[in-house]
């Protein structure tokens, strides 16, 4: 037993770490707002193990600009309970004597005294539960929702406020001030994928990746180090020169920025997206974390993202140079910019794939089987078509289910997954994705009753793919394609997102 607890302290410590250097990475990019980065930040005790500190005006923080963000680690080692309105009240939740809640706010009481605008963050891979208020907060970020603070006391989710407030034991606007700072980061991050994602921003920064076959990282027996001490607190300079003396800087360092753009719908792990790319064509004003805000917020988005992608000679530098796109937006999206940079358009653009952050580049011809086609005729009197694309994952059920909700007569379905199956490795590199995305045009043109027919199109596939996809705009003919509610946020099915053509319109 006694094991176990250190093996779970220390799983802890290494999961501070990893988040302190993904944060504090930051200082080695010049064109990041980051300040100053703290690991055990003695001034906001309670929501302490890191403190991120950003140049004026701050960074956008959904209805105000924060000048610092201050989160406190829980990481677990198994998943056997979550959070939840009730636990975050609860002393005994947290084995202490007090509450989760009431700990952020004496951390905020500390906090406002030299900060007028900040956040204050619980960053934990257990879940939030099911209840009223879970499935409110906003994806991206883990906010209160507006109905938080504008329901009545006699609703559910007004009863968790008023629960809250009154346990603090604070007035109206008081508890309305601290609750809009906070931030509750639930299921954030699983042992591999943020170690890939911290991986990569080290190396966007400069700095050297630990290898695949590394057992050890110097990362780590630095934040062990920092731990130790209590208080590690750097600016840009102190921390350069803390990497140059441990020699973790690569001295071959090569951004690639200036040729970068970057399409963002959503914030959750491309908040830092302007960092890495020199344009950053952004519609997340349209969305509460992968959902519209609105009916009109998918066309809104989208003629956007034309209009940013036609700036006058923006099209002629695609053409001259390559560039690299990073696609941290809906599969929609992804699919719209390519369609938008066609190979007919002689675009050099090329997709980044995570998430190893590759650069699909094809090559070659690729020369193996590509797609598996089942075709069936659901309803012999219906003039829909639909095709469904499991690569990632198969989602005929999924698709199943929304068809028997919905008012679609499907008079043929087509499903396609790739040769080798579905699932994460099922592309093979650039080579393979160019292939299939050209081998589509082909399956569409089968799958369609007539030369003009809407296709529905369901897809499970990574961007890159998507991207390819749309390169071959000239073949797609007309489509209308469908996001799933991947965040359980609404429905958990699929709902309509762009239609291919779009035409662009003059609405707000």
């Amino acid at each position: 037993m006694a094991l176990d607890s250190v093996g779970a302290r220390i799983e802890g410590d290494v999961f501070q770490g990893l988040f302190f250097w993904r944060e504090a990475a930051g200082l080695l990019i010049p064109e990041s707002p980051v300040l100053r980065v703290d690991l055990e930040h003695d001034a906001a005790d309670g929501v302490d193990d890191v403190a991120v500190f950003y140049a004026a005006p701050g960074i956008e923080a959904g209805g105000f600009r924060s000048t610092a963000d201050f989160y406190q680690m829980k990481y677990h080692v198994d998943r056997r309970e979550e959070y939840s309105a009730d636990a975050i009240i609860d002393p005994y939740f947290i084995g202490k004597t007090q509450s989760l809640l009431q700990r952020f706010h004496g951390a905020y009481n500390k906090v406002r005294v030299g900060h007028s605008q900040f956040r204050l963050h619980l960053a934990s891979n257990w879940r939030w539960s099911a209840d009223a208020l879970g499935k409110h907060l906003r994806e991206y970020d883990g906010a209160l929702p507006e109905e938080f603070f504008a329901a009545t006391a006699r609703s559910a989710v007004g009863k968790i406020r008023e629960a809250w407030r009154k346990h603090l034991g604070i007035e109206t606007r008081a508890f309305a001030d601290f609750a809009r700072c906070l931030r509750f980061q639930t299921d954030l991050f699983g042992r591999r994928f943020f170690r890939e994602l911290v991986n990569d921003r080290l190396g966007r920064a400069g700095l050297k990746p630990v290898p695949d076959d590394r057992a050890a990282s110097p990362y780590e027996s630095l934040t062990q180090r920092f731990l130790m001490d209590r208080k590690a607190s750097f600016d840009r300079t102190t921390f350069r020169e803390l990497c140059a003396k441990e020699g973790l800087l690569a001295d071959d360092r090569d951004d690639g920025k200036s040729r970068t753009i970057g399409v963002r719908s959503f914030l959750r792990f491309a908040e830092n997206l302007e960092e890495e790319a020199a344009v950053v064509i952004s519609v997340v004003d349209q969305f509460s974390g992968r959902h519209p805000r609105d009916d009109k917020s998918w066309a809104t988005a989208t003629n956007a993202l034309q209009q940013e992608l036609a700036v006058p000679g923006r099209q002629r530098d695609f053409r001259a140079h390559e560039y690299a796109v990073m696609l941290e937006c809906h599969g929609s999206f992804a699919l719209a910019s390519g369609y938008e940079l066609s190979n007919n358009s002689g675009a050099l653009v090329y997709p980044v794939q995570k998430p190893g952050r590759d650069l699909w580049k094809p090559s070659r011809a690729y020369s193996g089987d590509l797609w598996t086609r089942v075709a069936s005729q659901p309803d012999p009197t219906g003039k829909e078509v639909v095709v469904t694309l499991s690569v990632t994952h198969n989602i005929c059920a999924d698709v199943d289910h929304f068809i028997a909700n919905s008012k679609l007569q499907v008079g043929r379905r087509v499903e396609l997954r790739p040769f080798a199956g579905f699932g994460p490795k099922s592309i093979a590199g650039a080579d393979h994705a160019a292939a299939l995305a050209a081998a589509f045009v082909e399956e569409l043109r089968q799958a369609r009753l007539e030369r003009t027919s809407i296709v529905h199109l369901f897809a499970a596939a990574p961007n890159a793919l998507m991207f390819f996809i749309g390169q071959q705009r000239e073949a797609l003919g007309r489509l209308q394609i469908y996001e799933f509610d991947f965040s359980f946020e609404r429905d958990s099915s699929y709902a309509a997102s762009i239609a291919i053509p779009h035409k662009a319109t003059t609405e707000e």
